[in-house]
């Protein structure tokens, strides 16, 4: 069989495959449509047909609860029907997720209002559902014992409830509102959250103020606002790695239905990211927080002594090629120092390349699944952060920008945690420098992939494709 109609082949299988996926998400609904979901960021691990066949139904197009079905939850977490709780509620959603569906509505008060109102029956069905998934890991893990993806449940056990609590979200919600808008924030008044109403919530139904606003990856509707998505790409960024290295509270599902571009009210030309859906978070203590920092730093750097450190601090052990290469989506060989020569820092920039990764996925699949179950709980949830973000970087087409703000991230939890420890005049000397380190490379390395950009436009034009961007690491 030729190149080409293998090819065809192969695809018509995927194609197949994610098609039945898809049927099977929505089938059943809830925690399968949270899987449904994740699968569409994973387009470094799994064909392309299963993501974008994920990305095109399971964002924000999932099944929809019936009227009646929503004014009945409204009425029975709120103790009255929607037509007496606000002026006027809408009957057909704006978005559907897994685990809810937006109305807009409008308050007596003359705002306008977003109510998000929990799909029936999630509660009782998300035990057995889980049951059904444990059943089945455990049916893997006897086939395969080396495939032991007991944690899997054991974190939906624990996240799955919280979810399901718009209680809970409200209260994540408020806390990053707080962090975001802080004075030390890097982001303040350019990343907003919305405002939740509290007499007209509930643990089902949740009401917070309206925002307009376009998908974060919607390139046609960004052009409208006249907004660059380099620069979107650039503030997701930003502020996601001030969340994780900052903050230590984490936004743990950043995909593209949950972030909007808007017009920034009374500022004429400029925009604002808003945050949606804080139904999942998770919070760092102060010792992950800093390892974390301190090993992405390594990882930026290049910093093979610092990388193994770090790695095995938060239980990587032998596996600590493996970890670098999960966090990085790189090859080790492509992370590490080489003998003091200079390494490369690899920016993702054609289908071969995640083709090569999936290649080494499939080839550690019974490591990573160790790995997994060893590392401390809360990096299996900023994993999956990372997956979201990577997948919105790679839409708006810039994915050099979240190492360009992790690098930042990192440096600045560093010297902040050192003078805390050590105050005084010497400290704040060390972070100023640590500072202009990190910028100085950085700018090297916006004109690296500038050079390199042109380069590789004038060659892909020749070549019919665009070839991956590579970089001298910074170091």
């Amino acid at each position: 069989m030729e190149g080409s109609q293998r090819e065809a082949v192969l695809h018509s299988c995927h194609q197949r495959g994610a098609n039945r996926l898809l049927d099977l998400c929505f089938s059943n609904g809830g925690i399968y449509i949270k899987l449904g979901q994740h699968v569409a960021m994973l387009d470094h691990l799994v064909p392309a047909e299963y993501v974008q066949t994920m990305r095109k139904h399971m964002l924000n197009r999932c099944p929809i609860s019936s009227w009646e079905e929503v004014a009945g939850i409204v009425r029975e977490d709120l103790g009255a029907p929607p037509e007496k709780l606000f002026a006027s509620f809408s009957p057909a959603p704006l978005a559907s997720a897994s685990l809810a569906q937006v109305h807009e509505a409008t308050g007596f008060d003359g705002r306008r209002l977003a109510v998000k109102v929990q799909h029936r029956g999630l509660r009782e069905s998300s035990s057995a559902d889980l049951a059904t998934l444990a059943g089945l890991i455990t049916i893997v893990k006897w086939l395969a014992p080396e495939f032991d993806y007991g944690w899997l449940i054991e974190e939906a056990r624990k996240n799955v409830p919280k979810e399901l609590d718009f209680q809970q979200e409200a209260r994540n919600a408020e806390r990053c509102r707080s962090n975001l808008a802080a004075g030390t924030s890097s982001v303040r008044e350019q990343v907003v959250v919305p405002a939740i109403v509290h007499p007209l919530s509930s643990a089902r139904v949740l009401t917070m103020e309206f925002m307009d606003g376009v998908m974060v990856t919607d390139l046609e509707g960004l052009a409208r606002l006249r907004v660059p998505p380099a620069a979107v790409a650039e503030r997701v960024s930003r502020t996601f790695n001030e969340m994780i290295f900052r903050h230590g509270d984490v936004h743990c599902d950043p995909h593209a239905a949950n972030m909007l571009v808007r017009a920034a009210p009374g500022a004429p030309g400029g925009w604002q990211l808003v945050l949606l859906d804080h139904g999942l978070y998770r919070q760092l203590d102060d010792a992950l927080r800093l390892e974390y920092a301190g090993l992405w730093q390594a990882l930026i750097f290049a910093d093979e002594a610092a990388i193994r450190r770090h790695a095995s601090a938060m239980g990587a052990g032998a596996s600590v090629p493996l970890f670098a290469g999960m966090l990085t989506q790189r090859p080790w060989d492509q992370v590490r120092r080489a003998h003091g020569a200079p390494e490369r820092l690899r920016v993702e920039g054609s289908e071969a390349e995640r083709e090569l990764i999936r290649g080494f996925a499939v080839q550690y699949a019974s490591e990573i699944a160790h790995l997994l179950r060893c590392m401390p709980r809360p990096l299996l949830l900023l994993l999956k952060t990372n997956d979201c973000l990577r997948a919105v970087d790679r839409a708006l087409g810039t994915p050099v920008n979240t190492f360009v703000s992790t690098a930042r991230e990192c440096s600045a939890a560093l010297s902040q945690e050192r003078l805390r420890r050590r105050p005084g005049l010497a400290s704040r000397l060390l972070g100023l420098r640590d500072r202009a380190m990190v910028e100085s490379r950085l700018a090297l390395v916006r004109v690296i992939v500038w050079v390199k950009g042109l380069r590789g436009m004038s060659e892909g034009s020749a070549a019919g494709d665009q070839p991956a961007v590579e970089l001298p690491a910074l170091t």
